[in-house]
């Protein structure tokens, strides 16, 4: 080996030497600590900026995820709560109306009433036709009146085993006999639906000298037979004459909410109001 190599050689390891104490901090060489420091403390700086930045890469996503987890629990919370909600709301509806039906029951001893609720409608029209849970097995029967919140809201019109289909007091084929309820009118005629999608019913055969006002309560005459009597149909809006004039008729509102009906009782049984044979009454007379 020659002897540049040799002193080339023991240079550089005194220049590692000194470089190494001087980073140890064990010794002073202000020009070889500059030139160390010159060259370590950037990469140095480099190192623990790159750390840091690691550490808040690391703690972003951590807490990123952390907040995606309790975004998911608290969406999950408010969904149960939402539906925890729809279920009370549910709940207390039902109970109001059943409340309400109980209540016409205790207030009319003297019918015999069937507790049913509605399983489906008729999707060609709502205002058409409701299905209840009850039929045969209840005893019911057509033309039996259906009790919706204290008012009629049909008549039965088909019977099956265990259910039946009601006929809605707004369907242009539900007729039925009603009256006047103030004392100084009791005018009588018949209730039919009209068919329109405001839900009104129509009051027909309303003698043309009857007084009939806006606001005037309509019940059932119970005439017919298969209703009992002052079962409550709605409220008068209008009246006018009919289209030929020798007669009035009335539009009603009626009292059940035909749109919202969930639960009825059906009148299975009553006392009908006492028939008067006329050939009796004027033979009586004379």
């Amino acid at each position: 080996m020659s002897k540049r190599k040799l002193l080339c050689i023991l240079f550089a390891l005194i220049m590692i030497a000194m470089i190494a104490l001087a980073v140890a901090g064990r010794s002073r060489f202000p020009m070889v600590n500059k030139a160390v420091a010159a060259i370590v403390l950037p990469v140095e700086n480099a190192i623990n900026y790159l750390g840091k930045t690691g550490d808040g890469i690391r703690g972003y996503w951590r807490s990123l995820t952390v907040l995606q987890s309790e975004n998911e629990q608290l969406k999950k919370d408010n969904d149960e709560l939402r539906y925890a909600n729809i279920a009370t709301a549910a709940i207390y509806a039902e109970n109001q109306q059943l409340r309400e039906l109980l209540g016409y029951k205790e207030s009319h001893e003297g019918q015999i009433t069937v507790a049913a609720k509605v399983i489906a409608r008729n999707f060609g029209d709502l205002r058409e036709s409701v299905y209840i849970n009850a039929g045969k097995d209840k005893g019911l029967r057509r033309e039996m009146a259906v009790i919706s919140r204290g008012a009629l809201a049909g008549v039965i019109d088909e019977v099956y085993g265990g259910y039946a289909k009601v006929l809605l007091v707004t369907s242009p084929r539900c007729r039925v006999g009603a009256r006047v309820l103030r004392a100084s009118s009791r005018a009588v005629g018949v209730t039919i639906g009209s068919g329109s999608t405001n839900g009104m019913l129509l009051m027909e055969h309303i003698v043309r000298e009857a007084s009939i006002l806006k606001d005037d309560i309509i019940v059932t005459s119970g005439f017919g037979g298969n209703h009992p009597e002052n079962i409550l149909i709605g409220k008068i809006v209008s009246a006018r004459p009919d289209s030929v004039g020798l007669l009035q008729e009335a539009v009603i509102e009626p009292s059940a909410n035909i749109d919202n009906i969930e639960q009825v009782l059906v009148i299975t049984g009553f006392t009908p109001v006492q028939k008067i044979d006329m050939n009796d009454w004027g033979g009586q007379a004379k």
